[in-house]
């Protein structure tokens, strides 16, 4: 028997388009499967939200199985959905073989072919279905986002139920992003001993054949976590953008390490010619900056212009000076940041493009980005990602040839929003910051032991602990980040109004 492991991209809560594609899979002259398999969620969709509720959205599955069932006369076909079962909305599989339509809530065992197939929706190591020991191949659907370096890990669960279970077992992951969540594709096999012996390539569409009857050679996962984690970063950049309908990004250049990644990104996601990097600066923008944009934007091959941005600075300064007694301070510096989203939401306009945000998880923690401001845009790439982390990713980058200018990555950070300004001024170095900030999200160890195991002030502690329960108001306001761990700012929601004692 042939089997059809498919990576499958579909867009959420479009029920008839993912159903024609479904359809478009199971007409395909090659490569012909006596079995198509696509993973949870391929009918409906991933993430639905609400939606998952919605009994409008839901009614839509039962007319699409009809479609799909006409469809499976030579080739059955096993996949996700979601439904409204004793009007409670519900995930399920549904097996369909020459027009019957076979729902599965949890697992099962059918008979196709002469082979008893347990249908798992779920992963190798979950806890809530029981192993049919008289399967002859065990298939597991799934819908599990990508985190950063679980995709090991997934492997050797599926290669340990193999084993344990002396069956063949079969995986099939969603493949696609949206709303920040990204899903990989995974598609992989076990034999009964328990070796991996297929493996599809993450975070791409394909599909993967594995043939009962065949003498397969045990085949390895190897990839450095730094160029699977830039995978899937790239991959969820280009598909949120182009199941937004658009095809080209806009974003500051400033010649700093964030946007010189969030550039890196943008090109491997959507190629050079539809990265349209602007660099806006002011009167506290040093030519190093400029001149460091510019190489990365050469090396690249992505669009960059110059937009000053002090005419329209001064301009709003004269037209409320009698108000600004400190032109200055830090109402000058939100009005400079403001002022550049506005000229590059303009520009997003212009080119129809989607506005890039380019702030890190550092940044966004502790409140260090302007509300309106730098923060502005529909997508932040790194905004799960550590400054440290971005730093380790550039040199990853840099390894074979210099794709960031290393003048980039050795310059002290700084928003050059003020002459002289660095960031160091008012936070901790970012790899000691980052180890508070993991503390105190990851372990939710309280400021004394943060500081003890950092080896570092208690009141240095205290004043970043202080700059993250304020930034609250600021955070809950920013666009979705491209999810990649297990702790993402994106699922933090804390009361704006609050105390909490540290």
């Amino acid at each position: 028997m042939q089997i059809n492991l498919a990576s499958f991209n579909p867009l959420a809560a479009d029920i008839t388009f993912n159903a024609k594609s479904i359809i478009d899979l199971l007409r395909a002259p090659a490569p012909k499967a006596d079995l198509l398999v696509l993973p949870e969620a391929a009918l409906c969709g991933c993430p639905l939200f609400d939606l998952f509720d919605d009994k409008r959205l839901l009614s839509q599955a039962a007319p699409a199985l009809k479609n799909i069932a006409k469809e499976t006369k030579d080739t059955a076909v096993v996949f996700g959905l979601a439904e409204r079962v004793n009007k409670e909305s519900a995930t399920a599989l549904a097996f369909i073989y020459k027009g019957k339509v076979t729902k599965i809530y949890d697992c099962e065992t059918v008979d196709f072919k002469g082979l008893h197939l347990q249908l798992v929706l779920g992963m190798p190591d979950d806890k809530n279905f029981s192993p049919d020991p008289d399967a002859d191949i065990v298939l597991f659907l799934m819908a599990r986002p990508y985190l950063k370096g679980n995709l090991a890990p997934r492997l050797e669960s599926l290669k340990k139920y193999a084993k344990k279970h002396a069956q063949p077992a079969l995986m099939c992951n969603l493949l696609g992003g949206g709303d920040g969540m990204i899903f990989d594709g995974l598609t992989a096999a076990a034999d009964k001993k328990g070796n991996l012996v297929l493996l599809g390539e993450p975070f791409k569409e394909q599909v993967l054949t594995y043939d009962t009857e065949a003498a397969y050679k045990p085949v390895s996962y190897e990839m450095p976590w730094q160029e699977e984690l830039i995978n899937a970063l790239a991959f969820g950049l280009r598909d949120y953008v182009h199941k937004s309908g658009l095809d080209k990004v806009v974003f500051g250049l400033s010649g700093g390490i964030d946007s010189a990644f969030t550039a890196a990104l943008a090109a491997k996601a959507l190629g050079g010619e539809s990265v349209y990097c602007v660099s806006l600066p002011s009167y506290c923008t040093s030519d190093l900056s400029k001149s460091l944009a510019g190489q990365l934007a050469r090396s690249l091959g992505v669009n960059l212009e110059e937009i000053g941005v002090m005419p329209g600075l001064t301009a709003l300064k004269e037209s409320f000076a009698h108000i600004v007694s400190h032109p200055k301070d830090a109402t000058e510096q939100e009005l400079q940041s403001r002022l550049r989203t506005t000229i590059l939401g303009a520009l997003a306009t212009e080119y129809n493009a989607m506005l890039l945000s380019t702030d890190d998880k550092s940044e966004s923690a502790v409140g260090a980005f302007i509300l309106y401001g730098d923060a502005g845009g529909a997508l932040r790439p790194i905004g799960d990602l550590y400054k440290s982390e971005i730093y380790e990713l550039s040199a990853y980058l840099n390894q074979t040839q210099e794709v960031i200018p290393q003048g980039i990555i050795e310059r002290a950070p700084t928003s050059e929003l003020s002459p002289n300004q660095k960031d160091e001024d008012q936070l901790p170095p970012y790899a000691a910051l980052d180890k508070i900030l993991r503390l105190y999200f990851e372990e939710q160890l309280a400021a004394a032991e943060i500081a003890k195991k950092c080896h570092t002030k208690l009141e240095t502690v205290i004043d970043v602990l202080t700059r993250i329960n304020a930034a609250e108001l600021k955070r809950s306001q920013t666009a979705p980040a491209l999810e990649v761990s297990a702790h993402p700012l994106n699922g933090v929601r804390w009361p704006v109004i609050k105390k909490i004692n540290l």
